[in-house]
């Protein structure tokens, strides 16, 4: 009897590890569990920052420096974002495929984020109105640039109605910018990977060069913000992408790194961020070893850097969960953590309203812990509401109408070639 259970076992370990859907739902799920990391340090951030007894300046404590750096996981969403839309363009670029059709790519992009973050800045509105916080209301001349996500190109909105929508507004103009660099990654030829890769490369490199003409010219918080200062993060992701690309090229999509590169790879991620912040907040780095002799000075030495070494761990990271396989990654799909990442994009969105209504309205405990619990649980609530009635409904519809015209063309040209 325990033959059979071992063989039974042994069938069913090789289906799990060979069948493609199987797979391809546990590595969604452990990128799921990357968002929720992600939306959950930017929420433990803004607990911390908008506190009347937070430290301001040198931060002595650990868990204030924690706490501070935690607002990297917005770099994670960009690493991510590169990822996850490049992968299309760099599996037609690397197989010669058609290029990928810009209508529906946009029409998909704005399905996911257009609904939600409209519905989020209309309720933060009667949420400030109602509690009489004015700090960051907008006027309504201004409030165009907030629906069409243009707020970060004026420094009398950038920062208003809704803070973190500022990525928003990075975001969009990377999804404008992506298919002119898919169709000039389609040109340069298919199988040619170093060619994509320096592709590649020349948009991260874009990023410290601009972050560096910025500084030399006095530039404000527009040009701070602007997408070349974030493309770098973007272009690590991009990176992951091409890896994944030529590996289904190859026929080797579903052949998945061992544990033991896995859990190398998810050390070396930890490794790479908590030394991207460490540097950040002590300068470290900047007065030992090389740097110590450098000509340049630490603030354009930190603005060549920039959030590069934070995206390069995250896109490790990436890679070791949409690549790797074994138990260094396996918590990544947990249930609770992979359900959470689903609704990542209205936790990340409701977060900071829901907290500075709750403060303004004096519904905050002091201590940071159940103010964060607090601010947690009805983010979340907040959040799941947010896919349940506007982000879902958005996204099925968008692909079922797109489904049903595809089915009507097919029908017509049955119809067409049938004899009469």
């Amino acid at each position: 009897m325990r033959g059979h259970e071992g063989a039974g076992q042994r069938v069913l370990s090789a289906w799990v590890a060979l069948h493609p859907s199987f797979r391809h739902a546990r590595r969604v799920a452990r990128l799921d569990g990357v968002r929720a990391i992600a939306a959950l340090s930017v929420a433990c951030f803004h607990v911390w920052l908008y506190r009347t007894d937070r430290p301001h300046g040198t931060r002595t404590e650990l868990l204030d420096q924690v706490l501070f750096n935690a607002s990297a996981g917005l770099i994670c969403f960009f690493v991510l974002s590169g990822y996850l839309l490049y992968g299309a363009f760099a599996r037609a670029a690397l197989t010669g495929g058609r290029c990928v059709a810009t209508g529906p790519y946009l029409r998909r992009r704005a399905a996911r984020i257009v609904p939600a973050a409209w519905a989020c800045g209309a309720v933060s509105l009667v949420l400030y109105w109602a509690v009489g916080y004015h700090t960051i209301t907008p006027s309504a001349s201004e409030l165009p640039l907030y629906a069409l996500f243009l707020q970060n190109y004026s420094p009398a909105t950038m920062g208003r109605l809704n803070p973190v929508m500022w990525t928003l507004s990075v975001e969009v103009a990377f999804y404008a910018l992506l298919p002119l660099v898919g169709w000039i990654a389609l040109r340069l030829g298919p199988r040619r990977f170093a060619a994509q890769v320096t592709l590649v490369v020349a948009l991260i490199a874009l990023s410290p060069a601009w972050n560096v003409y910025v500084l030399a010219q006095g530039w404000d918080a527009v040009a701070r913000r602007a997408l070349p200062a974030y493309l770098g993060a973007f272009g690590m992701g991009m990176l992951v992408a091409l890896w994944m690309a030529r590996r289904h090229a190859s026929g080797r999509e579903h052949a998945h790194r061992g544990p033991w590169t896995t859990a190398a790879l998810l050390a070396a991620a930890t490794v790479v961020v908590v030394g991207d912040a460490m540097w950040s907040e002590n300068g470290w780095w900047l007065q030992h070893g090389i740097f110590a002799e450098s000509v340049l000075r630490p603030r354009v030495q930190r603005e060549l850097v920039g959030q590069l070494g934070a995206a390069a761990g995250f896109a490790l990271l990436i890679a070791a969960a949409a690549g790797g396989s074994g138990p260094a990654v396996a918590w990544l799909g947990w249930r609770p953590l992979a359900a959470l990442g689903t609704i990542s994009y209205g936790l990340y969105l409701w977060h900071l309203p829901l907290l500075l209504v709750m403060r303004h309205a004096g519904l905050l405990p002091t201590a940071l812990a159940p103010r964060l619990l607090v601010v947690l649980a009805v983010s979340v609530a907040a959040a799941a509401a947010s896919w349940r009635w506007i982000e879902r409904p958005c996204i099925e519809r968008r692909w079922v109408a797109g489904a049903e015209r595809r089915r009507i063309k097919a029908r017509a040209a049955t119809a067409v070639e049938a004899p009469g």
